[in-house]
Formats: structure tokens, C-alpha cells, sequence
């Protein structure tokens, strides 16, 4: 299942990027997939694992103080799991862990909000200089990594955990498996199409979309 340390690692850099620091996008679940296949080994692998997930995460926004689940760690996750189990079983084992950790990572997400409230200087008390401030930022973003990192590795002992005990009885062949998580992400993508305008008035963009998507699917 890789270096767990650099994993570790890389979960905490994938929280830090959703909204503490930089905000590249490296966290959004297609990406943080793809390097987290790269550091398995198998990229094809974590572009698919990303992929489905993002899916899910086309109509989420994260906009101001909204709460809203976490892709870059869970997807991690995701993808590590279903690196150690072969065939759909993994791919359906890791969306599904996937998922389940993104509400997880919200979770924490609304419990360090609370807890960085409290580190915001107070005039009241003291003189609020550049010192403290950048000092309580700091503060916070350290606990954003530290977040990340242990939801990632929680994540991992979840995915060995799975892996090893959970026998290969999926039934679904791939293409099935496929087909039925894409189905699943069928609604939360209505969801997004309608918040564009609908069909009616975006047809060519989505028509466009979707031509680019088949043939990507066809080139991979």
C-alpha cells in the first residue's frame, strides 16, 4: 500500500490546499487520485478512483463558511484501498471508503473552525499586533496538516483493514461496477447541470462535455 509516511504526508499537504493554504486545486478528488496512483504505482488506477469521486463532487462549492465534504484526504484513502484489493471489489471498496471519509473529514473540518475561533487574538486582552497574528495563522494551519495527516492515516488502517478482511465476493463484473457508481453520481451531476442554467440553455457546453468525456474513455 506504499510508503505509509509519505502518504501521511501527502494527506496533510491535500487538506492543507483545500482552503488553509493555496487553494492549486491539487485537493480536488481528480488530482489528489491521480498523484496518490502515482505513488502507488498505478495512476490509471488513481485518475479512476479520482474520477468517480469527483463526480460526487461536481455540485460542491466551497464558498465562504459553507460546510461541505472533504475531497483530497478521503481520496487518498479511497485510492489506497482499492490498491489493495484487485479487480471491481477494490474500485467499489475504495469509492466507497472514499465517500464515507469525506463526511468524516467535514466532521473535523467544523471541529477545527471552532478551535481556531478561539485563537484569533482578542483586543480586549492584549494589543493585537502583526505577530500575533500571523502567529495564530500559522497556529491553525499547522492543525489543518496535523488533520489531514491523521484522517489520512486512520484512513490507511481502515484500508488494510478492509482489504484483508473483507473476501473477494463482489459479484459485479468491472464494467458494471463502473456503471453503477456512475449511476449513483448521476444525481449529484443533475444536480450541478441544473445550477448552470439546465440543459436548455448550456446544451452545447454539456453536448461538448460529453463528447470529450466518451472520447477520452475510448483513448484510455
Amino acid at each position: 500500500m506504499g510508503d505509509p509516511i509519505f502518504l501521511i504526508g501527502l494527506g496533510g499537504i491535500l487538506a492543507l490546499d483545500g482552503t488553509s493554504v493555496g487553494q492549486f486545486m491539487i485537493s480536488r478528488p481528480l488530482v489528489a487520485g491521480t498523484l496518490t496512483g502515482w505513488a502507488l504505482g498505478d495512476p490509471y488506477l488513481g485518475l479512476l478512483i479520482g474520477g468517480l469521486i469527483e463526480l460526487y463532487f461536481i455540485p460542491v462549492f466551497p464558498v465562504g463558511g459553507a460546510d461541505f465534504p472533504e475531497g483530497g484526504p478521503p481520496t487518498l484513502v479511497a485510492v489506497a484501498a482499492a490498491f489493495g484489493v484487485p479487480g471491481a471489489g477494490g474500485i467499489a471498496l475504495g469509492v466507497t471508503l472514499g465517500l464515507l471519509w469525506c463526511r468524516l473529514a467535514a466532521l473535523s473540518n467544523r471541529l477545527l473552525r471552532k478551535v481556531n475561533g478561539t485563537l484569533v487574538p482578542d483586543p480586549s486582552r492584549a494589543p493585537v499586533t502583526s505577530r500575533r497574528i500571523v502567529g495564530a495563522h500559522l497556529a491553525c494551519m499547522a492543525m489543518d496538516f496535523c488533520r489531514g495527516g491523521i484522517l489520512t492515516a486512520l484512513g490507511l488502517v481502515a484500508a488494510r483493514w478492509a482489504a484483508g478482511s473483507l473476501p473477494d465476493i463482489w459479484p459485479l463484473t468491472p464494467s458494471w461496477t463502473l456503471g453503477l457508481l456512475i449511476l449513483g453520481a448521476s444525481l449529484p451531476a443533475g444536480a450541478f447541470v441544473r445550477s448552470l442554467g439546465g440543459w436548455r440553455k448550456r446544451g452545447v457546453l454539456f453536448a461538448a462535455g460529453a463528447g470529450g468525456f466518451l472520447i477520452g474513455s475510448i483513448l484510455l
